[in-house]
């Protein structure tokens, strides 16, 4: 396990940070002091466990296709855009567009998210996305969904 202390790092650092880990064999991380870093997760196909305590910034998750993604705390917008698989649980509120052309996975969102989550929402072959809210969603949820679950 590596644990990268977040704080003060630019956005594009941090995720360095995090592939080099990865390619480096690493399969859990923890993040500490997040604060709005963007693209965390994106693009990563492999088996880790992200654990980040503080807020992720917009698009956490993007493109991934296998990582298991925790946030105790909120999330800001874009959580799950264009996820292929894995999961993503948030302990607390997420932002808008939470899902956005998702093609398989899970996102769990312990509290509210905002508008348009799950929009343009899709299953494919065996993928079939999935989004659990516990709290409320804002207006047009599940807009234009094909062949999914929110």
């Amino acid at each position: 396990m590596v644990r990268i202390d977040a704080k003060g790092l630019h956005y594009k650092k941090l995720n360095d940070m995090i592939w080099e880990a990865i390619e480096n064999g690493e399969t859990e991380i923890v993040l500490d002091n997040v604060c709005g870093q963007r693209y965390i997760g994106a693009g990563i196909r492999k088996k880790v466990r992200i654990e980040i305590n503080g807020v992720p910034g917009n698009d956490l998750g993007v493109f991934m296709d296998g990582p298991e993604i925790t946030v105790n705390g909120n999330a800001q917008d874009g959580v799950g855009n264009t996820m292929n698989s894995g999961k993503i649980v948030v302990h607390g509120h997420a932002g808008d567009i939470i899902g956005y052309a998702m093609r398989g996975g899970h996102i769990y969102i312990k509290k509210s998210a905002g508008y348009r989550v799950g929009i343009h929402m899709k299953a494919y072959k065996e993928n079939y996305p999935v989004i659990v809210i516990g709290g409320f969603a804002r207006d047009f949820l599940g807009e234009y969904m094909a062949g999914a679950c929110s």
